[in-house]
């Protein structure tokens, strides 16, 4: 099992769970790594479940899955009941101001043409988990770059093989021009590349260490003298860290482990940004945190994004990185199926190339349109 990606031993468990003759089924956040057409085959199974008589409590911050899947909803805010829906009443409005007791404004992003001066580009890497296929393509400064797929498409193999954590077969990585040698995680810091892992609790954080180990912990030479940590100097940067990345902890000592997933994952975004970051990638950043710290994630992406660092998002929900990203790069089987501009990001090609089938040539809807529709629950 652990030799699994998150996302198949995600699939792994919910098979386990519905093997068993319950009456009562509990699932918590059951679909944080499933792609959408798992989702709908998850939903299925819920639906008959259901007509069977089995009663199920379904937990999740993805708030368009309750829209379609509940009959009741009841709202948690602070460890306290803060309130219920009927099935009438189930909006995602109405969730959101349960879940955080205020209404939170969809912040649009304004996707602009990028710089081309600074890039990132990739050529013919070859992975270890897929040897034969070769992956090329190059990130500009100046945009959000989204790369989907369905699970074990090989999204998660490539982040780490760009980052040094597996060693790539073949290929060359550039970054403005410059041939980068990656050949560790120590390589990849040594040029700006940071990733932020699928896995927060066992890849992200040492969990065990206190909020400020964990923030200052990239960094130490800033703050020791003579081969001695400077205990003041932690405590003041860490708390800067924490007021300009919003992280919610009543001392900057307590352990990681004591903090909700949401701020246990701007610890691990917030700790990378005070390295000077060139390149950032995210693997799946947003994967099982609350509305309110999807948003503040979502707009410190874009604002790194404006400061000319480059970002790549890797997500299995695709309503996010049609809210999110400038282009889209879906992967089938360890090969890049295609890359989509704007103009032609719609949930048809996207599931199409994630399938291995070929885009349309003409998109029905321009992805400006279809942002029109997407619900505030896409993009928080």
């Amino acid at each position: 099992m652990k030799d699994l990606s998150i996302a198949q031993q995600q699939i792994v468990e919910v098979a386990k769970a519905l093997s068993l003759n319950a009456c009562l089924l509990i699932m918590d956040e059951p679909t944080s790594s499933l792609t959408l057409s798992e989702t709908h085959i998850l939903f299925d199974i819920i639906h008959r479940l259901r007509n069977r008589g089995v009663s199920l409590v379904y937990i999740s911050h993805r708030l368009n899955e309750i829209e379609v899947c509940a009959d009741r909803v009841v709202g948690l805010r602070d460890g306290c009941n803060s309130g219920g829906l009927t099935r009438e009443e189930i909006t995602h409005d109405n969730m959101v101001s349960l879940m955080v007791g205020r209404n939170i404004k969809a912040v649009c992003h304004t996707f602009l043409k990028p710089a081309k001066e600074s890039h990132f580009r990739v050529d013919c890497l070859r992975t270890q988990a897929w040897p034969n296929h070769e992956l090329s393509f190059e990130v500009f400064a100046g945009e959000i770059f989204g790369i989907t797929g369905l699970v074990g498409a090989g999204r998660t193999e490539l982040a780490q093989a760009l980052f040094g954590v597996d060693r790539m077969v073949a290929g060359a990585v550039y970054l403005d021009n410059r041939q980068l040698q990656i050949r560790s995680v120590g390589d990849a810091v040594k040029n700006g590349i940071y990733l932020v892992p699928e896995d927060r609790r066992n890849c992200g954080l040492i969990t065990q260490m206190s909020v400020m180990e964990n923030l200052t912990l990239p960094n130490l030479k800033r703050h020791s003298r003579v081969g001695f940590i400077r205990h003041r100097s932690e405590v003041h940067a860490a708390e800067i860290q924490c007021q300009q990345s919003n992280i919610k902890t009543a001392d900057v000592r307590l352990t990681a482990n004591n903090l909700s997933g949401g701020n246990q994952q701007k610890i691990v975004i917030s700790k990378w940004l005070s390295g000077n970051p060139q390149v950032l990638i995210l693997d799946e950043p947003t994967r099982g945190i609350d509305v309110g710290a999807k948003s503040e994630i979502y707009k410190t992406l874009r604002k790194l994004m404006e400061q000319g660092i480059i970002v790549l998002v890797i997500s299995s929900d695709m309503e996010e990185v049609m809210s999110l990203c400038d282009r889209i790069m879906v992967m089938f089987e360890g090969k890049i199926s295609g890359i989509l501009e704007r103009s032609e990001c719609t949930e048809e090609n996207l599931m199409n190339l994630a399938v291995g089938k070929s885009k349309r040539s003409t998109a029905p809807n321009n992805m400006d349109d279809r942002a029109a529709q997407v619900k505030e629950a896409s993009i928080y």
